[in-house]
């Protein structure tokens, strides 16, 4: 009986079913992608390259930490013990929505006050200081943002130091190259890569960190943000074609000119010449020209609809990158609203990637030094404190004798003073 359920509830029945008949096609296996990952790397520019990196280098900006559950014995490496802020932040009680991943918060939660912060240098800290020769962590992330904006997927291959057994780089894969190779039993065998599709090179799924973005079509590919926006740039791309066209006179006429007397070739072959070279060009605009005769001037030319209009495809880019469009215009007078936008980006759009990030680094990466129970890595908050909430909150704590006055001065950064240990009564 137990055999039977296990084979109508279990996972490799669920992986199957989730299988398409064409999957596992391509070279090595691999399955092909559901979207054009080649041409939206091409359509990485104007606003989707604005937006996109707006986002990624808030996420670069954020310090990621190491975080070590205090053993006893001798340490190997130098630690801090983490601060008020800091603490309520991992253990989600900083008073607001802006908490870490599920990982940092279970850990957090478990180890109570007993894990410090690492200050000194540790393997894990250098690799992402330092990710292989020619790029540093900075670098790496701001890429790894931008391949999930642009195509929903990033790989990284952690290159082993056989001598350590250890990852000793970090390599990315760009994600137009990189292919899934399906399995019915453990959902993912591998990665196929190479730019030549006749030419790939196979990894093992270990070999291979893949962040994804959530894709209701595809369990296999994320889908991007530059995805759900795809048919607004369609429009915009055929606007600024169309736009093009006409200002380079490969559009039709203008206008088109009926001499209602009769004309012989040559005088209108004259009249013609004499209107392109008096009338045409960026210099000539605003000029008029005078004739004898009875000429009548037809327009060719319909009005142009706003469909693809830059205006409302700068609203859905911002809307589909989580970008406030004052953050892209940098215009907005409101000084108010725009902090309130900053704000909600920070919280909405940059605390996600971070969660995200320090989630699967958590999962993949540190298992390969071994330390997964005893370490996390986590971002700070982004998130900027509301201080008029903070304030007010340490306030009635006070008042309530939920607080004392020299804790609600020690979040506040100030130095403790007499008797201000004592609960206000």
């Amino acid at each position: 009986m137990f055999n039977k359920l296990k084979t109508l509830f279990g996972r490799q029945r669920y992986t199957r079913s989730s299988m398409h008949v064409l999957d596992g096609l391509g070279q090595h296996g691999a399955k092909p992608r559901p979207f054009d990952q080649d041409a939206a790397v091409r359509q990485c520019s104007h606003w989707v390259y604005a937006a996109a990196m707006l986002n990624a280098n808030a996420v670069a900006s954020v310090p990621l930490r190491l975080y070590v559950r205090k053993r006893a014995g001798r340490k190997l490496f130098k630690t801090q013990p983490v601060n008020n802020a800091q603490r309520k932040h991992l253990t989600g009680d900083n008073g607001h929505d802006s908490r870490p991943s599920q990982t940092v918060l279970n850990k957090a939660a478990h180890w109570g006050d007993q894990f410090d912060q690492v200050i000194d240098r540790h393997p894990v800290l250098d690799l992402l200081h330092q990710v292989n020769p020619h790029q540093n962590g900075f670098e790496l992330t701001v890429l790894r943002m931008l391949y999930l904006q642009i195509t929903g997927n990033c790989y990284l291959h952690p290159v082993m130091d056989q001598r350590l057994n250890r990852p000793g780089e970090l390599w990315l894969m760009p994600s137009q190259w990189t292919r899934v190779i399906p399995c019915k039993e453990r959902f993912v065998s591998g990665y196929s890569y190479g730019q030549n599709p006749l030419d790939q090179v196979r990894f093992d799924a270990d070999q291979v960190i893949h962040f994804r973005l959530p894709n209701l079509s595809d369990m296999h590919y994320g889908m991007g943000r530059l995805e759900a926006v795809w048919d607004a740039l369609g429009l915009h791309d055929a606007k600024r074609e169309m736009d093009t066209a006409r200002f380079d006179n490969h559009a039709r006429p203008d206008y088109l000119l009926v001499v209602k007397q009769g004309a012989s070739a040559d005088a209108l072959d004259r009249f013609e010449k004499q209107i392109d070279s008096k009338l045409r060009g960026p210099r000539n605009s605003g000029k008029f020209i005078t004739i004898t005769g009875d000429v009548e001037a037809k327009p060719l030319n319909l009005p142009v609809d706003i469909i693809g209009d830059s205006e409302r495809v700068l609203e859905e880019i911002a809307a589909g990158f989580g970008v406030p469009i004052s953050k892209l215009l940098t215009n907005n007078p409101n000084r108010a609203n725009a902090e309130v936008a900053n704000r909600s980006w920070l919280r909405d759009t940059i605390l996600p990637y971070c969660q995200m990030d320090e989630e699967k680094l958590n999962e993949k990466l540190l298992p390969m030094y071994g330390i997964e129970d005893d370490a996390f890595l986590a971002y700070d908050n982004p998130v900027p404190e509301d201080k008029v909430f903070q304030l007010n909150r340490r306030t009635r704590y006070v008042a309530a004798g939920i607080m004392t006055i020299n804790e609600a001065r020690r979040e506040e950064g100030l130095a403790p003073i007499t008797d201000g240990d004592q609960p206000n009564n």
